[in-house]
């Protein structure tokens, strides 16, 4: 998937400047992310000197291996970061059809919904390095920093750790753009993209605050989404105006439920209350849910409230609150593994003046989105994980990569997996 994709990004040059054939760059770099090492083509174009063959070569079906200037400039100025985000939903596509995606699905008055949380995350900083596209702040010495944001749709279920992102659009200002672009409005974009790509496919949306708000559910409810968002009192006072004159008036819904073993048990309070205006202008009703989690000595461990469109009952609201709970997984399970654990996502492998840093981000996510596909599919991967942690496993593919030849993934792999020594 990733070769035609990569072999569909027009590539401008004068054929007769052509030394690097794009598909071959961008799986290289593609290669890189995979094995988190910056350092990979400097290694391989060691190895093809000294052997006349590298592994990114064999594995990766590359003719030649550029080096890390040349696929720096090369990115920059190509137009590949649609081809590279279309890969995406086509791995969706492919993994429902096998039957991988149920793992996502949670049933909400019975219907199956995937729940697809959105948040955003930043992925780049610099007080120096900037482009046209880049966002800005001052802090408050006036000094500017330059960044770059992106959005992140990933699908998530509550009580399980499994993730699978599903898209992503970069918060991005245009060149002359005067006014800068923001979390919300790249939000919207994401949604309408996304259910032009999955027409038919129930989802439910789940966010922080920010999205909370009726523009943004006004949008949702157009495209035919579901919803579970959180509502703080501090920026939804009138909504909660209404819900505490409801309270006064006895028409909230309360009660309790409990979870876990004894010796672990969790108590939940609830309140609930239906058809509540969100604003004054009474054009967004939503239903309200808020929730106070307690430990068994009474201590409130966890409190927060969500507006949704599903009708909240005594029946399913347990399933609601987990629904709005789990937005955290994007930012624990996706946004904080690619910081913090070896994909480096806040490491600047090459910012550019056109598009690299956008390139750069979707190779590894793309990357991330390979290593979850080898957890669910690749019998041999998922025994040599048996066998290591995920960060030892991977420095020793890495090791192995760079200093012995191997005519496939799986051969590598295998050897992994072997006591025996390579041939010299």
């Amino acid at each position: 998937m990733l070769g035609r994709a990569f072999r569909t990004v027009p590539d401008e040059r004068a054929p007769s400047r052509i030394d690097w054939k794009l598909h071959d760059v961008l799986m290289s770099a593609f290669a890189m992310f995979f094995y988190q090492h910056p350092n990979l083509l400097h290694y391989q174009r060691k190895m093809k000197k000294a052997t006349g063959r590298a592994n990114l070569e064999q594995m990766f079906g590359v003719s030649d291996v550029p080096s890390d200037t040349q696929m720096r400039a090369l990115l920059d100025t190509a137009a590949a970061q649609e081809p590279l985000r279309r890969v995406l939903p086509q791995v969706f596509e492919r993994m429902r059809q096998t039957g991988w995606t149920t793992r996502y699905v949670t049933s909400v008055n019975g219907v199956n919904y995937y729940t697809v949380a959105v948040d955003g995350s930043q992925y780049f900083s610099s007080a120096n390095l900037h482009c046209p596209y880049c966002l800005s702040r001052k802090d408050k010495n006036g000094d500017v920093h330059y960044y770059h944001t992106v959005v992140g749709a990933t699908l998530v279920r509550a009580g399980r750790h499994d993730i699978l992102p599903l898209d992503a659009e970069e918060i991005r200002n245009g060149d002359g753009q005067e006014k800068q672009d923001c979390e919300i409005n790249a939000g919207k974009r994401l949604v309408t993209r996304l259910r032009q790509e999955h027409r038919q496919l129930p989802m439910l949306v789940t966010g922080d605050d920010l999205f909370g708000h009726e523009p943004f559910i006004q949008l949702l409810r157009q495209l035919r989404y579901g919803f579970v968002l959180v509502a703080k009192p501090t920026s939804h006072k009138e909504l909660f105006d209404w819900v505490e004159d409801l309270d006064r008036l006895g028409e909230c819904v309360k009660g309790r439920w409990e979870e876990g073993p004894a010796s672990k048990r969790r108590y939940f309070e609830y309140r609930m209350a239906s058809q509540v205006p969100l604003t004054p202008s009474d054009e967004v009703l939503v239903n309200f849910v808020e929730v106070w989690e307690r430990d068994k000595t009474g201590k409130v461990i966890y409190h927060n409230s969500w507006v949704t469109d599903f009708a909240v009952t005594t029946e399913n609201v347990a399933t609601i609150v987990g629904i709005g709970r789990s937005r955290w997984k994007i930012e624990n399970e996706q946004f904080n593994v690619q910081k913090n654990q070896g994909y480096e996502l806040e490491h600047n492998y090459g910012h550019g003046q056109h598009g690299l840093s956008l390139v750069f981000y979707l190779l590894n996510l793309l990357a991330f989105v390979a290593h979850l596909v080898l957890q669910m599919g690749d019998r041999q991967y998922q025994e040599a994980r048996r066998q290591e942690t995920h960060k030892g496993l991977w420095e020793e593919l890495r090791v192995l990569f760079n200093r012995f030849k191997f005519d496939s993934w799986s051969a590598l792999l295998a050897f992994q997996l072997s006591d025996g020594l390579p041939d010299p």
